[in-house]
């Protein structure tokens, strides 16, 4: 039978909130939870179904490959109770949005379980090149790690652990308060229901040690500045055999010379002289990653005009296609004149004035024709004039 939607699973709209999701899940897994409908095989199904599609729809990256390519897109693992977790998988994760509130089904703390493993923070910067291109990157991170001599497990090799006498081995004890029976997670064993009598020397019985590792973290292309990468189980161990938590990658990309960005479009300023913008010209603009590429700067060009090369900017972040590359044609007005340049910008003016009052045809031209042409046109005149005497 093939997965039902994952949307469908947990009976929210396909574009919910991430605050919507969570309630939705906080709801349908109590109301499945296994300790709630004891010996009821469908709901501990569907209790992994829920559990399952709120890991997938948590996660920002899941998300956006399940949108696009349906469970094929997170590995076919999007499919409840078939995809081959285990209760306790999902015992884990329901502990983390709920808290302690799982001591209301005695699951003690973290299910009954020892202490799941904190998440670590790691940030990296990275070059706008290398978020064009995407980096592999291998980082040395301190963290608490499973121990080599007992394997986690917290216990010397070749011993085992005994049942919690005061539980016997339920992992959690029941009293009375007034008119209620109260549960809670044993004390003494703390909810394990099993007690190490004789722990590892190497970790003192717990399962992990203080150590450097090295991790490998892959930087998608069109990652943005602040953007977080979540790599899985690569965080502290947890205590005793407990699951591991995660690693945080956070990026920075560092400013560039020339390009700015905002999402995937890059831009850039581009200076022209005052006479290639009234003439037009030709330019070679640089690109991220290719070379150079010829662009034309049209006759008449004015400051801030925008010239826009499509598909030229970034990757979009886990989706097809580039942004774009605008380019802004910054004019300059030049500041060391030489003396036959100042004759030149004198002849201009003049011949400007000239033309304002004594020419016919300018007279003739409406107000808006004569804004139009402009001190670039004037220059062009003049320097078609200069062309003839010569």
């Amino acid at each position: 039978m093939p997965p039902r939607d994952l949307y469908e699973v947990l009976e929210v709209e396909r574009g919910a909130s991430d605050e919507v999701i969570k309630r939705a899940y906080r709801q349908m897994a109590v109301k499945y939870h296994p300790d709630k409908n004891p010996g009821d095989t469908a709901a501990e199904d569907t209790f992994k179904e829920v559990g399952e599609a709120y890991r997938v729809l948590s996660d920002d990256n899941l998300r956006a490959r399940y949108d696009r390519y349906g469970h094929q897109g997170v590995g076919g693992q999007a499919s409840g109770g078939a995809a081959g977790h285990g209760t306790a998988d999902f015992m884990d994760l329901f502990s983390q949005v709920f808290g302690d509130f799982g001591d209301l089904f005695g699951m003690g703390a973290a299910g009954g379980r020892a202490r799941r493993g904190n998440d670590l923070r790691y940030d990296v910067e990275i070059t706008l090149e290398e978020a064009y291109l995407g980096k592999d990157l291998s980082i040395e991170i301190p963290k608490m790690d499973e121990c080599g001599t007992c394997h986690g497990g917290g216990m010397r090799p070749g011993t085992s652990p005994t049942t919690c006498s005061q539980c016997g081995g339920r992992g959690k004890v029941v009293f009375q308060q007034g008119f209620f029976s109260v549960q809670q997670a044993c004390p003494r064993c703390r909810g394990r229901g099993e007690i190490i009598t004789d722990p590892c020397i190497e970790c003192g019985g717990e399962g992990r040690l203080q150590s450097n590792k090295k991790v490998s973290v892959s930087i998608p292309k069109g990652i943005g500045d602040g953007d977080v990468l979540r790599v899985n189980s690569q965080g502290d161990a947890g205590s005793q055999g407990a699951p591991p938590g995660n690693l945080l990658v956070g990026t920075r990309v560092a400013s560039h010379e020339f390009f700015e960005r905002k999402g995937a479009d890059l831009f850039l300023q581009w200076r022209v002289s005052m006479v290639d913008a009234a003439l037009g010209t030709k330019a070679r603009i640089p690109m991220l990653h290719e070379g150079d590429e010829e662009i034309v700067i049209p006759p008449g060009t004015q400051p801030g005009h925008v010239i826009t090369l499509r598909g030229k900017g970034m990757p979009r972040l886990q989706r097809h296609g580039f942004g774009n590359l605008q380019i802004l044609v910054m004019v300059e007005t030049p500041t060391d004149l030489s003396p036959k340049e100042k004759e030149l910008y004198r002849e201009l003016s003049k011949l400007r004035t000239e033309l304002d009052e004594d020419s016919m045809d300018r007279r003739s031209e409406r107000p808006s024709d004569r804004r139009k042409r402009g001190f670039f046109g004037d220059l062009k005149d003049l320097i078609a004039g200069d062309s003839k005497d010569e």
